[in-house]
């Protein structure tokens, strides 16, 4: 069985701006060993009023110094989710791409009643290979005594969302269901002195005893059915800001583990022989991370899929290089189960890009599918005059599906060669530069 390994990681960062070195070490700390998926789920993103509206405009930072550290190892973020300070973002290798299909997100606000988003979820839907994906990113009421609030608003996510894909409409419908964020559980009938003395690794089984999460599960009052690792960490919050200590202003809150990493397979494939199953490999959480109030946590997946017969929805001819000054023409064939559209496009990205959706360097409108063009192929031209400057860079093709909101296909890496008026100009301009060189070493010499 083939087998997709995912890592999730679970960050509320209390409206701080991002501290650039230490999420880098956090993320290469994450992706060292190349997973196929990548999810990030943030809470607390600032969110100003002037900061929302610029937010629709370009990326938070967060999100930016998450994206370009994660696409420089050859990662594309295929979904971008924010509901006020939540914000979930999802990438894959470049190889996984044209199988990452029918991406579709969804919110639901939980804050002042129903009203107000400081509270609330984010999700994105996928079909993953031939299975269906749900990641849910959740920042659940906060404070000890509303424990069930948590559980009324675990139950209103899962009530209010929905999606238009006919075999998964809501989050329960998933073959695998990945919920991680801020759930806010805290520990009960504990005091904040007996707290701090069991957050020790040897005595953690006698405050999980005390865990609402844990105990809302058992009782089946929310999260029927999910599963989380061993908690071998000690509690995640609440922590003086950039540092190890536990919280010592007046207000003195208790620690807890707010942050957390649940799953679930959807029943009609427990106990079957199945290759339909999720296994954990790591569920950390990072003490070394000291910035916010609270301590990332992250866990990594093993996910049952069957990549042995999959094939991309368009495929392209091989591409050996372009040149410019010509026009350039790409062909590719589409299966007959792709969903286009008049929308779709045929975008030119340099290989590194940050998402299908904007970061091409041109692209042209596709040829509409059809069962002729199923059979015979299909083709677009790229103007001359529109082909990138840049002759060191590597390029790929990506066919994107307005209607899928996926990239449907990726082309072989080519290059974009200089046209001969460039070459021209570039040995006029090296002898040029010699033939300056050369009287310069004479004026040095008089």
């Amino acid at each position: 069985m083939a087998e997709l390994r995912l890592v999730v990681c679970t960050y509320n960062i209390a409206t701080l701006e991002p501290p650039q070195e230490l999420l880098r070490d956090l993320i290469l700390l994450h992706i060292r060993d190349a997973p196929d998926l990548y999810a990030f789920g943030l809470q607390e993103v600032s969110s100003k009023p002037h900061e929302v509206i610029q937010s629709s405009l370009s990326d938070d930072p967060w999100t930016e110094v998450i994206s370009s550290c994660v696409c420089s190892k050859g990662y594309v973020m295929v979904s971008s989710v924010r509901l006020q300070g939540l914000v979930q973002l999802l990438f894959v290798r470049m190889l996984h791409l044209p199988f990452i299909r029918d991406i579709q997100t969804d919110f639901t606000r939980t804050g002042l009643g129903g009203t107000w988003g400081n509270k609330g979820a984010v999700s994105t839907r996928m079909d993953c290979y031939d299975r269906s994906l749900c990641l849910i990113n959740s920042h659940l009421a906060a404070h000890q005594e509303n424990w069930s609030d948590r559980d009324k608003e675990y139950q209103t996510i899962i009530t209010s969302q929905n999606f238009t894909h006919p075999k998964t409409p809501t989050i329960l419908d998933h073959d695998y269901i990945i919920w991680f964020g801020d759930l806010n559980y805290r520990i009960e009938d504990l005091s904040v002195e007996a707290i701090k003395f069991l957050s020790s690794p040897k005595k953690l089984h006698v405050l999980l005893e005390k865990d609402q999460l844990k105990l809302s599960m058992r009782s089946k009052i929310s999260f029927q059915g999910f599963q989380e690792g061993p908690v071998a960490f000690i509690p995640t919050y609440k922590y003086d800001f950039q540092t190890d200590d536990f919280d010592t202003s007046p207000k003195q809150r208790s620690p807890a583990w707010t942050d957390r990493v649940l799953w679930k397979v959807h029943p009609r494939n427990v106990g079957k022989e199945t290759e339909h199953c999720v296994t954990l490999v790591t569920y950390n959480s990072h003490g070394n991370i000291r910035w916010s109030d609270h301590k990332p946590v992250s866990a990594e997946f093993k996910l049952g899929a069957d990549m042995e017969t999959a094939r991309p929805l368009v495929t392209f001819d091989p591409i050996e290089r372009w040149q410019r000054g010509e026009d350039a023409k790409c062909r590719y064939i589409m299966s007959s189960n792709a969903k286009t559209s008049s929308w779709d496009w045929v975008g030119l990205y340099k290989v590194g890009f940050q998402t299908p959706s904007r970061s091409y360097v041109t692209y042209v409108w596709a040829v509409p599918g059809g069962e002729t063009k199923q059979q015979s192929g299909c083709q677009v031209i790229f103007k001359a005059s529109y082909l990138p400057e840049d002759t060191t860079a590597k390029y790929v093709l990506c066919y994107y599906s307005k209607i899928m909101n996926c990239v449907l296909g990726v082309s072989n890496v080519f290059r974009v060669i200089p046209s001969e008026i460039d070459s021209r100009i570039q040995s006029e301009n090296e002898v040029s530069l010699q033939d300056t060189a050369a009287v310069l070493n004479d004026l040095a010499g008089i």
